[in-house]
């Protein structure tokens, strides 16, 4: 152990989204930086057998929701717990990992690596259990309601049939968190779970954005790739002024036309007539979501 902390409920460390969550943990055992229990947290969680698709899909969110200054936080468990941790570690992010276990007992022995390594690069590493503890799995059912608490919304990658992921989607609606789920094609068993998520109210997202509208206090960035400024250069010009407002709205990502109806002064029989003389010209593409502009192939 480096430097264990322990923080009571009653200490100004202790996160103030945890304490009010019902039977929140009297103490935490913590090592690591503290500040990022003052952060905004989304909890990335999924299957411990995740899919190559799973994978690719936490690496993906992991990674943007870095970018929009969000701590991911998760369990520590193989799959895509490990996966987010160790994505937002390579990306220079803020990773929370809670475990089910005291600090002498790291759980699973194979990622006592990771938890080197999230200690080493300012992350922090939570339990409610004391040191000496083992891991049992009714802890990890415990574990759950903190992955949830702590964090502003949960993330559901991927989730089986029955699975732990599913417990942690419910505690985290009982809570009061937004629960986010990503679908999944019918015939894939990863994703069971979270279309039946979805289909109990959880939020589905295809995109971080969708995540992000969610917390209006917390301002999207536009990514680097999807830079306005970048695609406005790369785009045709179009030289009809009337048109012109309407174009400015559209970039190289889907925008429906009710996006693009609130973006503007215009009422929507204006802006579907636009749209047409825009996509006739040239200018733009009708596709899945809404309108992309047409880019300069340079």
């Amino acid at each position: 152990m480096v430097n264990l902390e322990i923080i009571t409920i009653e200490n100004n460390n202790y996160p103030e989204r945890l304490r009010n969550i019902k039977n929140p943990p009297q103490k935490l055992y913590a090592e690591g930086n503290l500040e990022l229990l003052k952060s905004n947290v989304i909890s990335i969680i999924g299957s411990r057998a995740c899919s190559e698709n799973g994978i690719e899909l936490t690496e993906k969110f992991s990674k943007e929701l870095i970018y929009q200054g969000i701590t991911i936080a998760s369990g520590m468990a193989i799959g895509i717990d490990t996966i987010a941790h160790q994505t937002t570690l390579q990306e220079k992010g803020n990773t929370i990992a809670v475990l089910g276990n005291g600090f002498q007992h790291i759980f699973p022995t194979k990622n006592i690596q990771l938890y080197q390594q999230i200690i080493e690069n300012g992350g922090l590493i939570i339990t409610e259990y004391p040191p000496e503890e083992k891991a049992k799995s009714a802890y990890f059912l415990q574990r759950n309601r903190i992955v949830s608490g702590l964090a502003l919304g949960v993330l559901i990658i991927e989730a089986a049939y029955r699975s732990g992921t599913s417990v942690t989607a419910k505690l985290a609606k009982q809570q009061g968190r937004k629960v986010f789920a990503i679908p999944h094609e019918l015939n894939d068993k990863h994703g069971v779970g979270t279309n039946r998520l979805i289909q109990e109210g959880a939020k589905i997202v295809t995109s971080t954005e969708d995540i992000m509208k969610e917390f209006p206090f917390l301002p999207y960035k536009i990514p680097l790739k999807e830079n306005k400024m970048e695609v406005y250069k790369r785009r045709k010009v179009c030289q009809n002024s009337e048109y012109r407002d309407i174009y400015e709205c559209i970039t190289e990502n889907p925008i429906s036309l009710n996006e693009i109806y609130k973006k503007s002064n215009r009422n929507i029989s204006e802006i579907n007539n636009i749209l047409l003389m825009l996509e006739l010209n040239g200018y733009v593409e009708k596709v899945a979501g809404g309108y992309i502009c047409i880019l300069d192939k340079k």
